[in-house]
């Protein structure tokens, strides 16, 4: 079984006020209106300034990750623990020898991106992606746009940053273009030794952008380590991982890269859940819910070959969305391991072990799994949820069981003190029978018209309960693939 989405909303619906960004910056105002609505639906975090941000900004696939803001660059090790390279690769730009200004950066939860936003004289600006790729498994990418608003040609000059303190330093050929590769020294990490080294190229050092016209520059890292048995070998396994990042990028189809991140990040949104701002509840804070699952995806590593997995007993534990202290606050790439680690603790309890150790797409359902509490048993489907504590709130979703798709909507706590399930079948499987009941099928099981069936519950219980069960008199396996998502995606 596998979740399209399930979004949570508040009830009764009502449109989202926009929150006011203070000190927005006054080059960057074409993005105000835009950037308010996103943040309020907790689809981005926003930060004004080059102030540190109260929330981890980091882009990460598994394999390597990088916090933009500082430009720090780690290495994975097992198990998504993270080795720091101990130096910065970053982009700064100048125009006319006078450096940007980091005005704003943007952490894109549903696209799994960061983007920072600098500001030069005259208004010239410069958008700076910085994003790696679910299958390029080494590589970060740095995708640059520089906008001329002036009618007169501009100058801008990009400069790696880089600290001084690396300990060699090779060039390199990669496309025409000269890249470096970086060595560096040896890290220790639960008393494991590790030389690690980085590459870097740069696609243009200087670009002439014409009045009214955009520039583009790309930078793209390749990263790899190595354990280190012995410190005698440290010079050999510094050769070693030199030539993995200097092969890594000279055999990098840029484009494909570029690609390959969109596609995965959408995918990804289109089988997940997505927590907009909630009334009142006493579960997890929607913005933390959401930002902890953009740190475990970014930070989990599939296995080399991906297991077939079952779907019998995952999930068999208490839904999660009631256990706050597992989504609070992550404020480094450490915090995120620690807490990767914790959830899949989690999983495993809760009878999610072969969903958490396979694809990136499995390990999400078994988060959403746990999440609402979701349970399929061998004659259906079963929706376990918590009214009480889910007070004001509005689950809803579009599901694939057996091969037919289902809509499904949830509503308890309502204004008038009543709950509800509502399902329906999509209209090109009216032909399918499908039955579904309420309460453990206390009532009456009855079959699901082509225009739906609402079940009511008599009153609000207050401990965890069974809310639905859908049964269908075949024996395939279940899945849940939707598309209810569409009106929230790109």
């Amino acid at each position: 079984v596998c979740f399209a989405s399930l979004s949570f909303k508040g009830e009764p619906e009502a449109a989202v006020i926009p929150m006011r960004v203070a000190n927005f910056p006054s080059c960057l105002a074409g993005y105000r209106a835009e950037f308010e609505r996103l943040a309020s639906d907790m689809d981005i975090v926003l930060n004004v300034g080059p102030k540190k941000p109260e929330r981890l900004f980091m882009v990460g696939n598994g394999h390597v990750a990088t916090t933009p803001l500082t430009g720090a660059h780690s290495v994975l090790l097992e198990n998504a623990q993270p080795l720091d390279l101990g130096h910065n690769i970053n982009l700064k730009f100048y125009l006319r020898d006078t450096a940007f200004t980091l005005a704003m950066s943007v952490l894109h939860l549903k696209k799994g991106q960061v983007d920072l936003y600098h500001v030069g004289e005259s208004c010239v600006t410069i958008k700076e992606t910085i994003f790696t790729s679910l299958d390029t498994t080494s590589v970060i990418g740095h995708d640059v746009v520089i906008h001329n608003p002036t009618k007169t040609k501009q100058t801008v000059t990009v400069k790696t940053g880089i600290d001084t303190h690396l300990e060699d330093i090779q060039n390199i050929k990669v496309s025409g273009k000269t890249g470096v590769v970086y060595s560096d020294l040896v890290h220790s990490i639960n008393g494991e030794a590790h030389v690690a080294a980085a590459a870097s190229v740069l696609s243009h050092k200087t670009i002439d952008i014409d009045g009214y016209k955009d520039g583009n520059v790309k930078l793209f890292v390749s990263l790899a380590s190595s354990k280190l048995p012995d410190v005698g070998e440290r010079s050999e396994k510094l050769k070693d991982v030199c030539k993995i990042v200097k092969e890594q990028l000279i055999n990098l189809d840029q484009t494909q890269v570029v690609q390959d991140h969109a596609s995965h990040w959408k995918d990804i949104r289109k089988s997940g859940l997505r927590l907009q701002p909630l009334q009142d509840h006493l579960m997890a804070k929607p913005l933390e819910v959401n930002l902890t699952m953009y740190y475990l995806l970014s930070m989990y590593k599939p296995p080399a070959t991906i297991p077939q997995s079952s779907t019998t007993n995952c999930f068999k534990g208490s839904p999660s969305s009631h256990s706050p202290v597992l989504w609070t606050q992550v404020k480094s790439l450490e915090a995120a391991y620690a807490r990767l680690s914790s959830w899949k603790t989690v999983l495993a309890t809760g009878g999610c072990s072969e969903f958490s150790t396979s694809s990136r797409i499995m390990f999400y359902q078994a988060l959403l799994r746990s999440f609402t509490g979701l349970i399929e048993t061998i004659h259906g489907l079963e929706l376990a949820l918590n009214p009480h504590s889910m007070e004001g709130t509005s689950p809803s979703g579009v599901f694939e069981f057996q091969e037919i798709l289902i809509n499904i909507s949830v509503a308890v706590n309502t204004p008038q003190h009543t709950g509800y399930v509502k399902i329906w079948k999509d209209p090109a499987y009216n032909d399918a029978t499908l039955y579904a009941c309420d309460q453990i099928c206390a009532s009456e099981i009855a079959s699901v018209p082509n225009n739906g069936r609402e079940i009511h519950s008599p009153s609000i219980p207050q401990t965890l309960q069974l809310l639905l069960f859908i049964l269908l008199l075949r024996k395939n396996s279940l899945s849940l693939l939707g598309s209810s998502y569409k009106n929230i995606t790109d």
